[in-house]
């Protein structure tokens, strides 16, 4: 069991990793692009994440970890964070690549405002909670910069989020203690709304929506600038 968190991280990324150098994607060839774009996400989330660690607004359950720790975070979460993140955008760019149709197209400034609505929702009623308070700010202010930048391919961006929605709570549920005695990934209640989708606190949907939306708008902007200098 000291191994879980890993294999879950190992698990995500496998076979997006594993279909990543197939023919039709070839995703491999835009993973500077990807990085990039996961590079700018850790300013915005994994910054706070290690202050919210040291804080005890969350913890991490030593019986599920290999006990390797930098900054406040263990070795799983940081691959938390590539893992995760690199099985979205994955996800994303073969859906792009595959000129999937874009069902959300008109629709598109609804969806905004209805993931604008939900955060100020949160924000008014878990103001000051720490992470209640920091996730839906972001969310709102990444959001309004989406509408703002008109980034390419946002119908998209949103099919893909209500897709990985499915693993989400499968993986999110196992790190906050579903099928398992004791979560992966514990919570101060204290410092969110309290209330939990199953074992998953809700706000973790806005948090998830938030990483992928910051890695979402800087893959496509890095992908236009290189289309512009290459002209």
């Amino acid at each position: 069991m000291g191994q879980l968190y890993l294999w879950i991280n190992l698990l995500a990324i496998f076979f997006p990793l594993l279909l990543s150098f197939n023919k039709l994607g070839h995703f491999y060839k835009r993973w500077k692009t990807l990085f990039i774009s996961i590079a700018i996400m850790w300013v915005f989330v994994v910054t706070w994440d290690i202050w919210f660690a040291s804080m005890n607004v969350w913890g991490f359950n030593s019986k599920y970890l290999i006990g390797i720790e930098f900054l406040h975070l263990p070795v799983e979460e940081w691959l938390f964070f590539i893992c995760i993140p690199y099985s979205f955008m994955f996800l994303y760019d073969q859906l792009v690549i595959l000129k999937t149709p874009n069902f959300f197209k008109n629709i598109e400034y609804i969806l905004d405002f209805v993931f604008i609505t939900i955060a100020v929702l949160f924000l008014i009623f878990g103001f000051p909670n720490l992470y209640t308070t920091f996730v839906s700010v972001l969310v709102i202010l990444f959001t309004l910069l989406i509408k703002a930048m008109k980034p390419q391919n946002k119908g998209i961006f949103y099919i893909s989020y209500f897709i990985i929605l499915i693993p989400f709570i499968i993986i999110n549920g196992i790190l906050t203690g579903s099928l398992i005695n004791e979560p992966i990934v514990w919570y101060n209640n204290a410092e969110n709304l309290g209330i939990r989708f199953f074992t998953i606190p809700i706000e973790d949907f806005l948090y998830y929506f938030l990483m992928f939306e910051i890695c979402y708008l800087a893959y496509e902007q890095k992908k236009k600038a290189t289309q512009t200098s290459s002209l």
